[in-house]
């Protein structure tokens, strides 16, 4: 499910965006960087943009991209990561300099719609050393901080490429050095960085003390956050991210220590496991680290702490050669309220493979959480049924959870017989295509089938999902040369080969769902489980092939949209918005998306309690998240505090409409919702911060009203009567509200 993949052509089809934000005026001024070698750690990992080897001299040639609509991807003459994590970068000035400004260009504007979330970065440190091993943060941007992309002049913007010249100015700093260190999106990429001022008449010493676990040398250890959210009563995943220079791999040591009334419960960094060595002292030693985001995963509680409680972890790390030095990252404990346990959404964590984590605890915290869905990936489970991770989806159902099954259907069949010519397009010069024949039916697309109906039979779900991308956004290309297709679609009569290879489309999923449906049935399980494809959507045929309008209901019970995104302003409007088109074009709210907890680009818990929020009051029954690396304890701290904010209103969502016309917002902001019966869910934002703080709705109300908050349970203004209204909602600080409109007479 990399989103990367569409890019390039959907990118292609986007029209030219705004001009790019001016770069640093030149006038009088002198660019130390121009003309220098930048390092990099990771090594940029995109292949467009890695064309030519020339990355190391990209971003000092004083080239720009002259691309009209920005699409830095596509340029060599650029750097870029795809789902890179935190990167550094550094640039060695050649002398000593003091040094007035320092900037880079990066890619952003550009959401989901242009195929890969590409967000400007939520998190860029600048950082000087003297002599190249110890490194000081001088400046930093980062969307933790109270309007920072205001402060900045980033634009936020929807579905347009943009590049903005991050500039940190009036720096009054010194060093021979200058590093980056950038926290990117589903891409990241820049054409160039400047470092302003002028050589040093005066030699300053080499900074020795000052360190901030920066450097392009050695392998680098990483937290996602500027800050753990921990809870006091469940155990909760941290990732830890590691970056290294080199592509091969690298020795490399953390050690951490907790502070009192904090613990590990389990996991492993480096495949090593939590393992207290110096009572609160944690010792981790790989011997081959190598680039991961997800290079270790900690289970921690608080369960020493008090609500509210706040202190630090401390930290270091090294490769034999080099430390870091100590370093410290804060921790706020964070006391998480059961939740009810939602009767018609799904709530689930995705990708996550509920059965192969070392979860201390999981199905306790699940609960807590509210969690109500165990998520499992049949195909990967072990063959014999007597393995733990069967009794533990077992033990899930019997303690009452739904379960999913996410399953990649057709994928299976070429993995296992890659060598079986027949499965492929077959050309008329006796050789094959590389893609699956879509009209080949023989022993291994029938063995296929039944491989995917035991596995659902073993499963026996609630809610399912297909992932099928074999034939990539252009759709089964080689279809048309295929002396097999040829015949089969001379035989329809189908009319034409678009609609040809549509019927073949929901030829291949009436065969999986109808022998799983059996399959299921026959095992005890529920026939009519929940099911859908990935990115599969109202009036849209997913990869040429598969249309949904033909498979909904009988076939597909839910839209599957993907909104990847690193939830900026943009992109909790453009997830809410896709949602919302989905939703209007069914009769009821089978709506699940596929969203991402973080993987497209970290972000705030705040942010995710939004996203997830725009999905539920613009009908969605349910998310699904792709991947399951970037979950940690935050985002799931969120998660909850939505999940006890919508269960009292759980039926207006599954069972409503949406609000339509009867509410709207009257100058900036925006609102979603759904309404059943004189009752109404209304999420009410300002997103991009242009309001004073307020924002001003219009209401058609068909029954006398109140207002609450479903946060706090607090009534909000006076009553409302019926008819057209017109109310203000204080935002109260926070970028948006979620408030129930509650009917005071009965129904009649």
């Amino acid at each position: 499910m990399n989103c990367f993949r569409m890019i390039g052509v959907v990118g292609l089809l986007i029209g030219s965006a705004a001009m790019a934000s001016q770069s640093p005026a030149t006038q009088d001024r002198t660019n130390l960087a121009l003309g220098k070698k930048v390092a990099f750690s990771p090594i940029p990992n995109s292949p467009l943009t890695a064309k030519g080897e020339t990355d190391p001299t990209d971003l000092t040639d004083g080239k720009l991209s002259e691309r009209p609509d920005h699409q830095l991807w596509f340029e060599s003459s650029a750097v870029g990561w795809e789902y890179g994590g935190r990167v550094n970068l550094a640039v060695d000035l050649g002398q000593e300099c003091d040094i007035d400004e320092i900037a880079i260009r990066l890619l952003g504007g550009g959401v989901a719609s242009t195929g890969g979330a590409m967000c400007f970065p939520g998190w860029v440190e600048a950082l000087v050393s003297s002599d190249g091993e110890h490194y000081t943060k001088v400046s930093e941007f980062s969307r933790w901080n109270k309007d920072e992309f205001d402060k900045f002049g980033i634009v936020q913007k929807q579905g347009e490429c943009n590049v903005d010249t991050l500039r940190f100015k009036d720096m009054k700093a010194h060093g021979r050095y200058v590093g980056f260190r950038i926290y990117g999106s589903s891409v990241l990429a820049s054409d160039e960085l400047y470092v302003y001022g002028t050589p040093s008449a005066e030699q300053h010493p080499a900074v020795s003390k000052a360190k901030d676990g920066f450097t392009i040398s050695h392998p680098q250890v990483y937290f996602h956050k500027p800050t753990l959210e921990l809870a006091t009563n469940v155990t909760l995943p941290v990732p830890v991210g590691l970056a290294v220079p080199q592509s091969e791999g690298a020795a490399v040591t953390l050690r951490l220590i907790l502070p009192p009334g904090v613990k590990i419960a389990g996991g492993a960094v480096g495949g090593v496991n939590a393992t207290a060595h110096n009572g609160n002292e944690y010792l981790f030693t790989a011997k081959e680290g190598k680039t991961d985001k997800v290079f270790g995963r900690l289970y921690l509680i608080a369960d020493g702490w008090k609500n509210g409680q706040q202190g630090a972890l401390r930290y270091s790390f090294d490769d034999g050669n080099w430390n870091s030095g100590p370093l410290t990252i804060p921790i706020r404990a964070i006391q998480v309220p059961i939740a009810p346990r939602l009767r018609k959404i799904m709530a689930t964590m995705g990708w996550w493979p509920s059965t192969s984590v070392g979860w201390t605890d999981q199905l306790r915290s699940l609960k807590t959480l509210g969690i109500n869905t165990y998520n499992v990936f049949g195909q990967w489970l072990p063959k014999d049924h007597n393995d733990p991770r069967w009794s533990m989806l077992e033990e899930a159902r019997k303690q009452g959870f739904f379960i999913s099954n996410i399953d990649s259907p057709l994928h299976e069949l070429v993995n296992s017989h890659p060598d079986q010519k027949e499965i492929y397009d077959q050309f008329e010069d006796g050789t094959v295509g590389k893609h699956l024949c879509i009209s080949y039916r023989g022993q291994y697309y029938q063995e296929e089938i039944q491989r995917y109906a035991k596995i659902m039979a073993a499963v026996r779900p609630d809610f399912s999902s297909q992932d099928i991308e074999l034939w990539g956004w252009a759709g089964p290309t080689d279809s048309v040369k295929c002396t097999r297709c040829l015949a089969d679609y001379t035989a329809s009569k189908a009319g034409s080969w678009a609609k040809w290879q549509q019927g073949k489309g929901t030829q291949i999923i009436h065969d999986l769902i109808t022998a799983a449906r059996q399959a299921v049935k026959e095992a005890g399980g529920n026939p009519d489980f929940n099911t859908g494809g990935y990115d599969f959507r109202p009036d849209q045929v997913y990869q040429q092939l598969f249309d949904f309008n033909s498979l909904y209901p009988k076939l597909q019970s839910v839209s599957q949209v993907s909104v990847y995104s690193s939830l900026q302003a943009a992109d909790l409007e453009y997830l809410g918005n896709e949602t919302r088109t989905d939703r209007s074009k069914l009769p009821r709210s089978d709506v699940m998306p596929w969203n991402t907890p973080g993987d497209a680009g970290t972000f705030p818990g705040e942010t995710f309690t939004w996203a997830l929020l725009e999905h539920y009051c613009n009908g969605a029954s349910g998310i699904w998240f792709w991947s399951s690396r970037m979950w940690d304890s935050e985002d799931l701290i969120a998660y909850n505090k939505v999940i006890r904010a919508i269960a009292p209103v759980e039926e207006v969502i599954v069972d409503g409409q949406l609000v339509g016309k009867d509410a709207a917002v009257d100058g900036p902001g925006r609102v979603s919702g759904m309404k059943l019966d004189g009752r109404m869910v209304l999420l009410i934002a300002d997103y991009y911060g242009k309001t004073d703080g307020s924002v001003r709705l219009t209401l058609n109300l068909s029954k006398p009203s109140t207002l609450r908050d479903l946060f706090t349970g607090q009534s909000v203004g006076g009553p409302l009567s019926v008819g057209e209204q017109k109310i203000v909602i204080q935002l109260e600080e926070a970028r948006a509200r979620l408030l129930e409109l509650v009917p005071t007479s009965p129904n009649p």
